[in-house]
């Protein structure tokens, strides 16, 4: 355990939240989620927030607290006003997962926590004797707040993703028909995500996805909900699949459903089917919206920009870029950088 104190923050790093520190952190994600869902910023998944560390994977887990509103009154209770998740890997990289409340942004905070902490990840012990030898962090829609901080403490970039946008509906949508696979496909009916993932790992490990990719995306797989069509040859066996949901957020003002992934075994690319699973999913994003709900309006997806063939893929269908994430590290590592957040 690694105690901190300072006159405006207090903070001690933990390999389990229980009890109030709980309560609290699940509390401020659900807010921060809300807060940040239009804006299209990075949020925690709640079962993160409750997760241990398992083989390989090493979690500690950082509530920031500081006294309500700031007061400087002793006698003011703390609260939990800002939450960071390390997720340390092989060779000491670190996954930072962080967020602070709504009500306490903008008043400097993350600029001190990141003073008193330091970043030297080059220590015998790690970056603040977490062990962590490099650190990583997504920031998601062009934040402005990671912009001023990483140009603060010169923290350099090394992986970039588009967020994409395609109008469902509405005067600026293209038409969209339903897809005809090539001869020998066969797609599958709309289905839930559930234990029935096999057939999707299998296809995980056979498509040219990078192991740290490969290995988030299953993780995401096994505990994840939402809509997964796949595409079949002759013989049955899977050769794709896209994973999205039909469920809404705002954006923009729009009813939005997002895509997951879309997966191709390595042998299947080239034929056209990930243009029809893509084409099925946006329809039923459209067509087929939860009991109660009213169909999405537009689909959203993130792709590396890199990838030449899933651009124009993408654009063929009608989804254009509407903003970008950044990838930051601090530290040396020999993992490549990320393809995706």
């Amino acid at each position: 355990m690694i105690d901190q104190a300072q006159s405006i923050i207090s903070y001690s790093w933990t390999p389990q939240l229980e009890g109030d520190d709980l309560d609290q952190v699940l509390a401020l994600v659900a807010a921060a989620s809300e807060y940040d869902d239009e804006a299209g910023f990075a949020q925690i998944d709640p079962a993160d927030v409750a997760s241990v560390g398992t083989t390989g994977i090493r979690v500690l887990h950082l509530p920031i607290r500081a006294r309500r509103d700031l007061n400087p009154i002793d006698d003011v209770p703390l609260v939990v006003v800002a939450y960071l998740r390390l997720a340390i890997g092989a060779g000491g990289l670190a996954a930072v997962s962080y967020v602070v409340h709504p009500d306490y942004r903008s008043r400097g905070l993350t600029t001190l926590l990141v003073e008193q902490l330091g970043l030297d990840v080059d220590a015998a012990e790690g970056w603040d004797r977490t062990g962590a030898s490099a650190l990583r962090c997504w920031a998601y829609s062009t934040h402005p707040a990671a912009e001023r901080l990483t140009r603060r403490f010169g923290v350099g970039a090394i992986a970039e993703q588009w967020g994409l946008a395609r109008p469902l509906s509405g005067p600026f949508a293209l038409p969209l028909e339903a897809p005809v696979p090539s001869a020998g496909i066969t797609l599958g009916a709309p289905r839930a995500l559930g234990a029935d993932i096999e057939d999707l790992v299998r296809v995980l490990d056979s498509a040219s996805v990078p192991q740290a990719h490969r290995d988030r995306l299953t993780s995401d797989l096994r505990r994840g909900t939402g809509v997964i069509i796949d595409a079949r040859d002759e013989t049955g066996t899977v050769l794709g699949f896209v994973w999205y949901s039909t469920t809404t957020t705002i954006h923009l003002e729009l009813r939005a459903a997002p895509v997951f992934a879309l997966i191709l075994d390595t042998a299947a690319t080239g034929r056209g089917l990930g243009s029809t699973l893509l084409a099925a999913a946006m329809i039923d994003q459209r067509d087929n919206p939860p009991a109660g709900e009213r169909g999405a309006q537009v689909s959203l997806l993130r792709i590396n920009p890199e990838d030449q063939a899933a651009v124009r893929m993408c654009r063929l269908l009608g989804y254009e870029q509407e903003d970008s994430d950044t990838c930051y590290q601090v530290g040396h590592t020999d993992q490549p950088a990320p393809v995706l957040g």
